[in-house]
């Protein structure tokens, strides 16, 4: 049967549109920090949050690395959601100080779907900022009082960045990348279908990239970035082919950024839409370590390399409007040459902060995990072939070689020939 975080992580799964990660583990929050389960660094966790709960989970912390601990909240298909749905959560020392804080709220009044919101909060290495001690912290996350009474699924990531060999560089004026949104890129766009959240999203590069979007859902993909570079974003929205050119209905686009720590970038970019086509645009600063240190919103969250993360929602609402899908265009600019990062003392991509060449061909070819895994496969494969090919040759050398050799000794053996 398993345990009953299992069979409720069990449940979420199936009562969300959101494809939770398919190694996360699930534990269960206490109610008192003197029982709070321990959460692994690069783990992944599930839990449920019902309405006002404060859940409390343990986390260990060196002396030398950052660490991020993000909330995803998935509320359930067909949830009533209003704006004052939410959750707060802290990072606390054992002794009750606050080393960061964050609330969000679903904030798009009562037509809000139930997609997918991130929340964070960590302890950010630093001479003479707080919480630089190693030992034990509590982390919590509270549920704020809205109208949704449903139990939410939840997913904890806990993120560690490696601790640097030296110090980096501080971070250029912002003004220092570019400010002018790119004319967008042109050319044949590429059919891809978005995922459900951080752990399916779709991988995208530069180019141009088209799906189809419900009324609603919230599709996602990812975009790697590597340090020094920026993201141009632009988001055509077809017009719906059945709308009825004498309603008043409407709905909502909605997009939003987030780093890879899911770590919202920013406010979203939200407009209405009224069956006509539309065309939204973004564009983030550039990638650097000093960035975290920054006070400006939208900057201090550009401090990583990595995947970034594209979340696309269109609102139920829209289902007023149109029966059909709309259709989604996705133009992308890649700005600036990747840098050297930050010296760590540890491999970053293993934490999941940096970018290979690998990342980049991957997003270039908009293939998915499982399509990468497949060509690598069947790539081993032919080798296999190869080198099967390869030592049959060589196999088929030695005995003709072998024969020969074996022939000449025996013709020697026997002396001249008779007719010779």
């Amino acid at each position: 049967m398993g345990s009953p975080a299992a069979q409720a992580a069990a449940e979420s799964q199936a009562s969300t549109a959101y494809a939770f990660a398919p190694d996360a583990e699930a534990v269960e929050g206490a109610a008192s920090s003197a029982d709070a389960p321990k959460l692994e660094a690069g783990g992944t966790y599930t839990d449920q949050l019902e309405r006002g709960e404060t859940l409390h989970y343990a986390v260990d912390l060196d002396e030398g690395s950052s660490a991020y601990l993000t909330t995803v909240v998935v509320p359930r298909l067909g949830s009533e959601i209003s704006a004052s749905d939410g959750v707060e959560v802290e990072l606390l020392t054992t002794d009750n100080e606050t080393c960061s804080d964050a609330d969000r709220s679903f904030g798009t009044g009562s037509n809000a779907p139930p997609r997918p919101i991130t929340v964070w909060a960590g302890r950010v290495v630093a001479q003479g900022a707080d919480c630089q001690r190693a030992g034990t912290y509590v982390y919590t996350v509270t549920r704020v009082d809205g109208t949704d009474r449903a139990e939410w699924p939840i997913e904890l990531r806990f993120a560690q960045e490696p601790r640097l060999s030296q110090l980096p560089e501080s971070a250029p004026p912002v003004d220092s990348w570019e400010t002018e949104q790119p004319a967008p890129p042109g050319g044949e766009a590429v059919r891809v279908p978005g995922g459900t959240g951080f752990n399916d999203a779709q991988p995208i590069g530069e180019g141009v990239w088209r799906d189809d979007l419900e009324a609603g859902t919230t599709r996602a993909y990812r975009v790697p970035l590597d340090w020094g570079q920026q993201l141009a974003l632009t988001l055509d929205l077809g017009n719906a082919a059945d709308v009825d050119e004498y309603s008043m209905a409407y709905g909502h686009v909605r997009a939003e950024l987030y780093n890879p720590a899911a770590g919202r970038i920013g406010d979203p970019i939200s407009e209405n839409y009224y069956g006509e086509q539309l065309s939204i645009e973004a564009l983030t600063a550039g990638v650097h370590y000093g960035n975290r240190f920054e006070d400006t919103d939208g900057v201090d969250e550009m401090a990583f390399a990595g995947w970034y993360y594209l979340l696309v929602t269109l609102s139920p609402d829209v289902a007023d409007i149109t029966d059909e899908p709309v259709g989604a265009t996705l133009r992308l600019s890649v700005l600036g040459d990747a840098q050297p990062g930050p010296s760590y003392a540890s491999d970053p991509v293993e934490a999941g902060f940096g970018v290979t060449e690998a990342m980049v061909s991957q997003a270039a070819k908009g293939q998915t995990d499982e399509e990468v895994a497949a060509e690598r496969a069947s790539d081993d494969k032919r080798l296999r072939g190869y080198v099967s090919v390869g030592v049959g040759l060589v196999l088929a050398l030695c005995l003709g070689a072998w024969y020969l050799v074996g022939r000449r000794r025996a013709l020697a053996a026997a002396g001249p020939a008779p007719w010779g």
